[in-house]
């Protein structure tokens, strides 16, 4: 068996052997939902091949940017992890794993992100992180929220000529992934979570006097008897509302959707004042076919959050989604170096990996020293199951 980076002409078996694993008759590729791993480029995606050239196992890996308060975190993430049947049970994975923690450090990355939480990550060193409020929005509460953001924008669907303005929002958020105009177009038009979870993507904005102040991307059912849905995705001349549903069986190894219910939907990814957000928020709720929307909200997003508090959404507690680990310590302390220094963040007590990672995105961590405010000393996350998801 040989283990190595996957080569351009080999990404389209690689897409293969994940439709095989994650995806339904009927359902959009995993090439379609996840560009960044299976369209050609400069991949850094690893697989294992048979001495015949058939691609046993396969592990994507994904190079960005996340800007958390003013520093720059350069980090990698992994997904659309599988193996063929015939070759499970000896050990691939854990070697493609390996491997994608040491191309990851020679690259001078800090951190791997992993969408699963299986044992063999565990194994690997990932570990939960971060947190984050998981509220619940219902009719009544949509109400509320809608009531309590106010009347003051236009709230519409996303249209092309609005994605500079947009990605500036997302620039702005205390902590995100950084994107061009161009590359977030193509997040948006992927839909992978969305897909995932076997629901229509829809993108709105809140305008005012001429101004995008909010956005919002959120997986939703379709309104009753509208096949196209109250709200509509992201357009882009012709082609912009042909944004399918992706089915309902997302494969056994990645995330299952937050509810069975299929009227159930999940905010991906927002910005811009929180009012308007919570206006655009309640909008997708109350004006398609979802009887819940799902809002996943990084802790340190407090004005959205008392929104969303005030409004009685059904709010609890978790970590981030998905595991993380340190791809090089060295890389993790330089990049975190003059956050650390301005909150005097002291490294004594963070003897491990587990506890460094504690120490840096955990708001209520023990490590730190007693009498923190909560969130004062901590690096702010996004939440990694929205847009970015991989």
């Amino acid at each position: 068996m040989q283990l190595r980076l996957i080569r351009n002409n080999e990404l389209d078996q690689a897409a293969a052997l994940a439709d095989a694993i994650f995806r339904n008759d009927g359902d959009l590729s995993m090439k379609q939902l996840f560009p960044a791993i299976f369209q050609p480029g400069i991949s850094h995606s690893y697989g294992a091949f048979t001495s015949d050239g058939t691609l046993a196992a396969f592990m994507g890996l994904v190079p960005s940017v996340i800007q958390a308060e003013d520093i720059l975190l350069e980090v990698f993430s992994i997904g659309a992890v599988c193996t063929a049947p015939a070759y499970r049970g000896v050990g691939l994975a854990g070697q493609l794993l390996k491997l994608c923690q040491a191309h990851a450090a020679r690259a001078g990355a800090s951190l791997i992100f992993v969408s699963g939480d299986r044992s063999l990550y565990e194994r690997a060193g990932c570990v939960p992180f971060g947190a984050a409020v998981h509220a619940e929005l219902t009719q009544d509460s949509a109400q509320a929220l809608a009531a309590a953001a106010g009347d003051a924008w236009t709230l519409r669907p996303m249209q092309p000529g609005d994605l500079p303005a947009v990605n500036r929002l997302l620039l702005s958020r205390q902590a995100g992934h950084v994107h061009s105009p161009a590359e977030l177009g193509l997040l948006l038009g992927a839909a992978a979570y969305a897909g995932v979870l076997g629901l229509p993507q829809r993108t709105l904005v809140a305008e005012r006097d001429g101004s995008i102040e909010g956005f919002v991307a959120v997986a939703v059912a379709p309104a009753a008897g509208d096949g196209a849905g109250a709200v509509q995705p992201a357009a882009g001349g012709g082609a912009g509302a042909a944004l399918p549903a992706a089915g309902d069986g997302a494969g056994a190894a990645l995330p299952a959707p937050e509810s069975d219910a299929p009227n159930q939907g999940t905010a991906l990814e927002w910005a811009g004042r929180p009012e308007a957000v919570a206006a655009l928020l309640a909008k997708a709720a109350l004006c398609t076919g979802t009887s819940k929307l799902q809002v996943p909200v990084p802790w340190q997003e407090r004005s959205l959050l008392s929104l969303l508090r005030d409004a009685r959404a059904a709010m609890t507690g978790g970590a981030n989604s998905g595991t993380v680990c340190i791809a090089d310590r060295g890389a993790l302390l330089r990049q975190t170096e003059a956050f650390r220094a301005s909150r005097n963040i002291g490294l004594s007590a963070a003897t491990d990996d587990r506890g460094l990672i504690s120490l840096l995105f955990d708001p209520a961590s023990p490590l730190l020293p007693a009498g923190t405010p909560e969130g004062d000393a901590t690096l702010p996350l996004p939440y990694m199951a929205g847009l970015n998801f991989i």
